[in-house]
């Protein structure tokens, strides 16, 4: 993605701010203001919905899961229905309504789902697992076991009867979901005439839960497209998401819940693969074998082990353009970091100050400060609930050395606490060492990095509210001095407008080797507004107005700004599901040292030492996601440092259902500075092209060209889902060089994994 930030040439003094208004004193006075307006916010509002569900106990297991309710047992559930329509609306019922039956014993529970329609014309991205719902339809029935509105267990299933599984966290409140959770069950699905019926086996086991209780929170949410609607269990106001676990009902069952045994699960692999390393005339022939294992410690707890991890089979991560003087963030692939991962990712401001950052791990950087990837050679991971109100997590991972580049091995721990407090906030704290385990005065790098800290969590009852104070603090060989980070957050949801503000101050000795520290030495201050406006329109949903401010100051040396952007807009969002925007933005920016945005291929002098006034204006857009073809994207045209700069980021895809998709991304940077500065043009390429054979064969081919770096990529993997969570993956690997091409690394990895449940006793 392209930055918005400076554009104009502007004049080179700095601006200043008075010095005890960003004083530190003020800033713990801030955290404590809010912390006060937390808790008095809390009791302002009350919860959404008291609409309840009842479970009827069956002795019997004898259902045959085939999207045909002809099993007698069936007679013996109560129906629910009464779904209320969240879009285009959020104030009528759904027209065409969603019926839910549910059943359940020691065993399992058992869910029947009846989805009324206009006709037959359902949509599904492919047959793939966790499929993406964008214009698809689809039933999801989520959980809040503990009913502390928290996190959830999400399962999705579609008229197709394909299958996906998740868990929500912080709450749903952004729509935070992990769908990386996998675990055993059964759903089928058949198609009739206005209708469909969806039939789940899901294994008690599956759930975590604490023995006794007969009541969980619960919600469902169903998109269907061909009546252009997302309708809800329990109503939830559109200005929400509906994953907010803050408008979640009753699930009430019939008996207490029995204590449950969850398996220990065993997934073992072998990889042999062939490798030409090109870059250094080598070509070998290599056998790996590790395993991973998920291990459950009474009924909420769980150790997951994994030994000589391989992630050949994972997802590519994206590439993109950077024309900006900071580091960009990217999604975690690797599905061990990911599991549970909300408990360590959490802490902190995700934009700019990140204590943990579990792509750091398996990344080191060398005698010349560049990028090393070194191998993980073992694992664990311990999460879940201690009680009601306790949730831990540790996770540690040892690293290898490599001796060519002076990387000793490292053993990176982290270690969480998150306890509930109030009706549903909580105070979560953390622990993060990266110890060298052998390290010597050749070595790159310091000897070890800690980063200790605490987070308070608040979120009101149906999380129209909620807000952040943290405060963090580094311990680094040979840097003294205060080294905090250290903020607050608060943001509010009305249904007709939201306000928003971040505060934060990182210290310039603050360093976390495991986080993402994007600026060190600042002061910001972050307040946003929207206001929306429901117009009465056939065509029209929403229009939002929006405006916000974001300053950083250095926060030593006289509280110069270093940066501060001023954002105007205005959204429509469409029925069809089609949106555009534009923003105006002015910015400033003071670069400390020189730099070159086109980078490597820049053909002139660096952008001097200086402070530079820009404005630039953006255009996002996508169309209807449910058509075979659309499109989404963002241009950004205006000045930029001394001269001027046109971006676009759009995506292209293109569906023939089922069977396969093709998306193309481009990215395009087109950046004129006056001579003697450099000028050039950058592009980035990303096609793929995923094929569905059946439900359990699929190809997937990622490309990537990036002409900043002059690379190539190419990964393409043919998976078949042989056993329940059980694969095989064939996959080909391509790395080259571009100016001029050649050959960097190829390779052809098959990988086949087994998941083997272990049944305990009671």
């Amino acid at each position: 993605m392209t930055s918005k930030s400076s554009k104009e040439p502007g004049h080179l003094s700095r601006v200043k701010m008075p010095l005890s208004f960003f004083s530190r004193n003020f800033t713990v006075y801030r955290v404590l203001l809010f912390c006060v307006l937390f808790v008095t916010q809390s009791q302002l509002y009350s919860q959404n919905s008291d609409k309840s569900i009842s479970v009827n106990y069956v002795e019997n297991d004898d259902f045959i899961i085939d999207g045909v309710l002809d099993e007698a047992m069936w007679e013996q559930a109560i129906p629910t229905g009464d779904f209320t329509e969240y879009f285009p609306t959020d104030s009528k019922p759904a027209e065409y309504q969603t019926e839910l039956r549910m059943l359940y014993n020691e065993g399992f529970l058992y869910i029947a789902v009846k989805g009324y329609a206009p006709g037959k014309n359902y949509k599904t991205p492919s047959y793939e697992r966790d499929f993406s719902i964008s214009g698809a339809d689809i039933v999801n029935l989520m959980f809040d076991t503990y009913s502390d509105r928290t996190n959830a267990f999400l399962f999705g299933i579609n008229p197709f009867g394909v299958e996906r599984e998740g868990v929500i966290y912080r709450g749903g409140v952004t729509g935070d979901l992990d769908l990386n959770w996998n675990t055993k069950w059964k759903g089928e699905s058949q198609i009739y005439d206005g209708y469909f019926i969806s039939e789940l086996k899901i294994p008690m086991s599956a759930f975590k839960f604490k023995a006794g209780i007969t009541k969980w929170k619960f919600s469902a949410m169903r998109s269907d497209t061909q009546s252009n609607t997302k309708s809800s269990w329990s109503r939830v106001p559109q200005n929400q998401n509906q994953l907010n676990l803050g408008y979640f009902g009753d699930l009430i069952f019939e008996k207490p819940l029995q204590k449950t045994r969850n398996p220990i699960s065993v997934i073992p692999y072998v990889t042999p693969s062939f490798t030409n390393r090109n870059y250094e005339g080598e070509k070998s022939f290599d056998f790996k074998a590790g395993f991973d294992a998920k291990i459950p410690i009474k009924s909420s707890l769980m150790l997951d082990l994994t030994v000589l991890p391989d992630f050949s089979s994972d997802d590519v991560v994206s590439g993109t353009n950077n024309v900006t003087q900071f580091e960009i963030k990217q999604d975690e692939t690797r599905l061990f970091f990911i599991d549970n991962g909300d408990l360590f990712n959490g802490f902190g401001n995700t934009d700019n100050a990140l204590p943990f950052y579990s792509r750091r791990v398996g990344f080191a950087k060398d005698k010349e400060g560049q990028d090393v990837v070194v191998p993980l050679s073992v694992g664990a991971k311990f999460t879940g609930k201690i009680n009601n109100k306790l949730r831990i997590g540790i996770l540690d991972v040892q690293t290898e050395e490599d001796k060519g580049e002076y990387i000793p091995s490292n053993n990176n721990l982290i270690i969480a606490a998150e306890q509930k407090v109030f009706n549903k906030s909580n105070i979560s704290m953390f622990f993060i060492n990266r110890q060298a385990t052998n390290f010597n005065e050749e070595s790159s790098g310091t000897e070890y990095n800690r980063v200790a800290g605490t987070d308070f969590n608040f979120f009101s009852k149906n999380n129209s509210v909620d807000g952040k104070a943290f405060f963090h603090k580094s311990f680094t060989p040979g840097i003294d001095g205060d080294a905090i980070s250290a903020g607050t957050d608060l943001n509010v949801e009305k249904r007709t407008y939201s306000l928003g503000l971040t505060t934060q101050y990182v210290d310039n000795g603050f360093v976390s080797d495991l986080g993402y520290i994007k600026r060190s030495d600042i002061l910001r201050a972050n307040p946003s507004v929207k206001y929306n406006l429901y117009p009465k329109s056939d065509a029209i949903n929403t229009i939002i107005f929006s405006g916000s401010y974001n300053g950083y100051w250095r926060a030593s040396g006289g509280n110069d700004l270093r940066e501060g952007y001023t954002a105007l807009g205005a959204e429509i969002n469409f029925t069809s599901g089609a949106l555009v925007s534009l923003t105006g933005n002015k910015n400033y920016e003071y670069l400390y040292t020189p730099f070159d945005p086109v980078g490597a291929k820049g053909n002139g002098e660096p952008v001097p030492v200086g402070g530079y006034n820009t404005i630039d204006f953006d255009l996002d857009f996508n169309t209807d996601k449910r058509k075979a073809f659309w499109l989404e994207g963002t241009a950004t045209y205006g000045s930029f440092y001394t001269g001027d700069k046109f971006s676009a980021d759009v995506t292209f895809q293109y569906r023939y259902q089922p069977l396969f998709f093709v998306s193309v991304q481009i990215q395009y940077d087109d950046i004129k500075l006056p001579e003697p500065y450099s000028s050039g043009q950058i592009w980035y390429l990303g096609p793929t092209l995923n094929v569905t054979f059946s439900k359990t064969l699929f190809f997937n081919t990622d490309v990537q060209y990036s002409s900043q770096s002059d690379s190539f990529l190419l990964v393409s993997r043919l998976q078949w889902r042989y056993a329940p969570l059980s694969d095989v993956f064939l996959t080909f690997t391509d790395t080259d060089n571009t100016n001029p091409f050649e050959l960097v690394e190829r390779g052809l990895y098959l990988k086949v994994t087994y998941w083997l449940d272990i049944n305990r006793r009671k």
